[in-house]
């Protein structure tokens, strides 16, 4: 640019003395200006100076830890006790291996009808959960082990996506222990189910730091992991509704709603044996920690 300057600078002087002498040294001036504005290419000296680089895409998916923080439906919501649904949504305390936490909210079930308050519907404002590598989100109920290291005391839940409240693909639970009209202690004997595991993420206590590759290991933070991969285009009686290997693609694209039902309600049934699943003598119901999600993408 400097030389450019000089070398112009030389011939306006030059161009002046001869317009001078003829008169029009107001043109001499408009073509240096001309020349000024002329626009430089750019090169190692002017680096700078050329075309502007194209913004690039920044990458729409962001992972992260993510709670679901809106309760779309509770029906069982009374506003106190373990029938508050803000405790949905309020972070993830969990008792440990040997104990089950204490803010839950709880579901219920029946066996002779279908009670209102057997699910919830979870989402993450303004957000869809989309699929990525390794668990995509986690269920955290309040189970715990008793005793030895298959005996573990549990609250069996359902769990189901969607994008508009009336179509659901779920993950195609099995039961598989044998009698299956015998209920199995050990969390092995159930396939693609929720409310299994201990909860150990404590929100103040344990939360490593919601660094996404400690909290999504389920043999730090518990719970039961859900990867979208093993999404399943199967509606039967445990779960799914007017699911297709369409929709089934375009949920792990991303979904908007979680649905968590209690698995022994009158309204599902083992697909093995036409009867509700089998439970715990002792159980009254699963109690939903939270949920958190690792990849999300804006709806």
């Amino acid at each position: 640019m400097k030389n450019r300057i000089f070398w112009i600078c030389i011939f306006f002087l030059i161009f002046l003395q001869v317009n001078c002498e003829q008169g029009s040294s107001q043109t001499a001036t408009e073509g240096l200006l001309a020349l000024l504005n002329q626009p430089s290419k750019a090169g190692p000296e002017n680096p700078g100076s050329g075309p502007e680089e194209p913004e690039q895409p920044t990458d729409p998916v962001q992972e992260g830890t993510w709670l679901a923080d809106t309760v779309t439906e509770a029906p069982g919501h009374t506003g106190s006790g373990f029938q508050d649904k803000a405790k949905l949504i309020n972070g993830v305390r969990g008792g440990g291996t040997g104990a089950g936490g204490t803010d839950v909210f709880s579901l219920q079930y029946s066996s002779t009808n279908t009670p209102p308050n057997d699910y919830v519907i979870l989402e993450w404002s303004g957000s869809k959960i989309t699929n990525g590598v390794g668990i995509d989100f986690i269920v955290f109920e309040n189970g715990f082990k008793v005793g030895t290291t298959t005996n573990y005391f549990m609250d069996i839940i359902i769990v189901e996506v969607s994008n508009d409240l009336a179509n659901w693909c779920g993950f195609n639970p099995d039961y598989v222990f044998s009698p299956e009209t015998t209920y199995s202690k050990d969390p092995a004997s159930w396939l693609r189910f929720a409310g299994r595991m201990p909860v150990l993420f404590h929100e103040t206590n344990n939360n490593f730091g919601y660094d996404p590759a400690l909290v999504f290991d389920t043999n730090n933070s518990g719970g039961d992991g859900f990867d979208l991969d093993n999404l399943s285009d199967v509606s039967n009686t445990a779960g799914g509704s007017g699911c297709t290997s369409v929709l089934k693609t375009e949920l792990q694209s991303g979904f908007t709603y979680l649905r968590l039902s209690s698995a022994s309600s009158n309204r599902w049934k083992n697909p093995d044996t036409n009867a509700i699943f089998v439970k715990e003598a002792i159980s009254n119901g699963p109690d939903i920690d939270g949920v958190y999600a690792r990849y999300k993408i804006a709806r």
